[in-house]
């Protein structure tokens, strides 16, 4: 901010004056944020664009916050300048903001110069549409105020309604997983049905679906196609995230928000068709924001429930309904045609067949076979329960609540342990559950001693060392796994260790991988001679993680040997993907993969992720794995 020189302005108005000349700008933010000290900001530019030529010039703040009508007297200065392009000064300005435009004509002393109305500065907005779709590849998104009928205030209340909504994390209860049905009021198309998104700690919001077929498929992993068509959304993330006509009304207008990742926008997407909402479709999605923020976990478990909520439109009821929750809690899990199944249902079949074994006699193999497969042939999903014990009902719920979705995985769990304490399992899918670390460790531990109390002393002292070959101790090893895994990512990687430790003792086939999760620990610990005894001990394991670790011990040990460039030569063959990341070629994605295939992209995420932080601890290792391909400028014939 400064004055602009009288000489300048002297200069300026010697040049001639073109009656067809109109100039349209004013101050407006740039459509792109710029990385500064105190946090990403929009800079403010002084833009002015010719109606008669098209030609346009734009002056940027030379710091943040640093633009006043100075700038824009300063710009349109320099536009009359531009040698061979225009060198003359207009006739008319149109400016949104008829204060600057009094102010440039007093700078100017140009009692001639008419000031026009030019709301929103059309022509201005064309240009930094433009440079958006320039900058990001694709047009720039429609701010929420082209909604028809949309106003500021409107904004107001949906953000007030999303503040609520964020505050209340209503996705401790529910998951996407959870299929809610508005049953009143009436939504428009595609917006009866909705799941809550947040569980995972990833994407917050609520992502709606034309239909329960429509979510099935998508929550199955099918139709790639139904993927694709336009559907609603309510997504939180920074004001970074958010359209930039979105964000200006968050900055100018100070709407409500919750905290800096929680930004709320209302958008349709669906192949190149992007939408935003009506008045009336913003007033609903306000309203059910509003009702998920005040209800709770009782009412969510019944089922269906209503809430009335003020809504910029009025009091407004709305009636939601979990189908899934409403039939009885001892029918059976729906059967999911597609999608991975949780492996840990298959168990009861195994618990089943032990005591199928436990209350017959056989007088030969054959003849135990020939009964087994009479007994359980057909479908296992009707398999009766022959459960005596409230521990093995209760492990039959739990089992259950492992095929289960959603909020029925954690109604059966609790329902088990009302049956017996001491059922692990339902204390591991409460622990999954949970969406606060803390109270995840707590239900894992409650899990451990459970199952510790289930099996007893003797178990631990006959079975030590292929624990996992017993079916009933696994509900026990998957607590101490998950209290593990938890006591990690809280940063207790002592107590991890120890876990991890014991689970090994207890099951050296090691069938849950814990010794993946170990050896990234071990060395991010500096515990370099622990580790390789654990390589050493797992030899024969090709994967890529463990061809990645054995390198980096061996390097840290010795140097560039001749050994260290073999396991190197091992980790690039395993998975060269994964080098490009260790080395900082590249940076990890934010988001994990569920899944991966062996030599995959996918698996090079997740062992990047796993052991990244040991090799960018330990100096020089990332420029060794470069030299051989695995970083900038590598070549696959340097393998050596």
């Amino acid at each position: 901010m400064g004055e602009v020189s009288s000489l300048r302005v002297g200069r300026f108005m010697r040049l001639p004056r073109r009656s067809d000349e109109r100039w349209q700008g004013g101050l407006v933010r740039l459509p792109s944020w710029v990385d500064g000290p105190d946090g990403p900001f929009r800079a403010w530019a002084a833009a002015w664009v010719s109606r008669s030529s098209g030609l346009v010039h734009a002056k940027i703040e030379p710091e943040r916050n640093a633009h006043d009508w100075t700038l824009a007297l300063d710009a349109l200065i320099e536009f009359g300048f531009q040698r061979g392009l225009v060198e003359c000064r207009p006739a008319v300005l149109e400016v949104a903001d008829e204060d600057l435009g009094r102010r440039v004509r007093e700078a100017l002393g140009d009692r001639d110069l008419e000031i026009a109305p030019a709301p929103g500065l059309p022509a201005v907005q064309v240009v930094l549409a433009a440079m958006s779709e320039h900058a990001e590849g694709r047009p720039m998104l429609a701010g929420a105020l082209d909604g028809a009928g949309v106003t500021v205030d409107r904004m107001r209340a949906f953000a007030a309604a999303a503040r609520r909504f964020w505050e209340s994390a209503p996705w401790r209860h529910l998951g996407d997983g959870d299929l809610v049905h508005v049953e009143a009021p009436s939504a428009g198309r595609g917006l009866a049905h909705v799941a809550l998104l947040g569980a995972a700690g990833q994407t917050f919001g609520l992502a709606f679906f034309h239909s329960v077929k429509d979510h099935e498929a998508i929550d199955e992993g099918l139709a790639p196609s139904a993927i694709e068509r336009p559907r609603w959304s309510v997504l939180f993330g920074p004001i970074t995230d958010l359209p930039f006509g979105d964000a200006d009304l968050w900055e100018d207008h100070g709407l409500p928000v919750a905290g800096g990742e929680a930004y709320p926008v209302a958008i349709r997407f669906g192949g190149a068709e992007v939408r935003r909402a009506d008045a009336r479709t913003l007033a609903y999605l306000e309203g059910l924001l509003g009702a998920f923020a005040a209800t709770t976990e009782d009412e969510i478990d019944t089922g269906r429930w209503t809430r009335e909520v003020e809504t910029y439109d009025g009091t407004v009821l709305y009636r939601l309904a979990i189908p899934a929750l409403l039939e009885p809690l001892d029918a059976p899990a729906p059967v999911r045609r597609h999608g991975r199944l949780d492996r840990r249902a298959m168990e009861r079949v195994t618990a089943e067949i032990g005591r199928f074994f436990a209350q017959s006699e056989f007088e030969s193999l054959e003849d135990a076979n020939r009964a087994i497969a009479e007994r359980f042939q057909g479908s296992f999903d009707a398999l009766p329960s022959t459960a005596g014990s409230p521990l093995e009902r209760a492990q039959d719920l739990a089992y259950r609540g492992f095929e289960a979705r959603g909020r029925r995985r954690v109604q059966l769990a609790r329902k088990a342990l009302e049956l017996s304490r001491d059922c692990a399992d339902a204390w591991v899918i409460l622990g999954e559950h949970a969406t606060d670390l803390e109270r995840a460790g707590e239900l894992y531990a409650e899990g451990v001693s459970a199952g510790a109390r289930a099996l007893g002393p003797r178990v631990f002292e006959e079975e030590a060392g292929h624990f996992w070959d017993l079916v009933e101790t696994r509900p026990y090893m998957r607590a101490r796994f998950g209290l593990a895994q938890v006591l990690e990512r809280l940063g207790r990687r002592e107590e991890a260790m120890g876990h991890y430790r014991e689970l090994l003792r207890l099951n050296a086939n090691d069938n849950q991988g814990v010794r993946d999760l170990l050896l990234p620990v071990l060395l991010i610990s500096g515990r370099d001679d622990e580790a390789a005894a654990l390589l050493d001990r797992y030899a024969e394991d090709a994967m890529a993680v463990w061809r990645y670790g054995h390198a980096l011990v061996t390097f840290r040990r010795e140097g560039d040997s001749a050994a260290a460039r073999d396991h190197r030569r091992e980790a690039l063959l395993a998975n060269r993907r994964v080098a490009k990341y260790l080395a900082g070629a590249a940076p990890l994605p934010h988001q994990e993969p569920e899944t991966y295939a062996v030599g995959s992209e996918d698996e090079a995420v997740i062992v990047a992720r796993m052991l990244a932080e040991a090799w960018q601890a330990t100096p020089g290792a990332a420029a060794w794995l470069a030299v051989a391909g695995g970083g900038r400028g590598g070549s696959k014939k340097r393998l050596r």
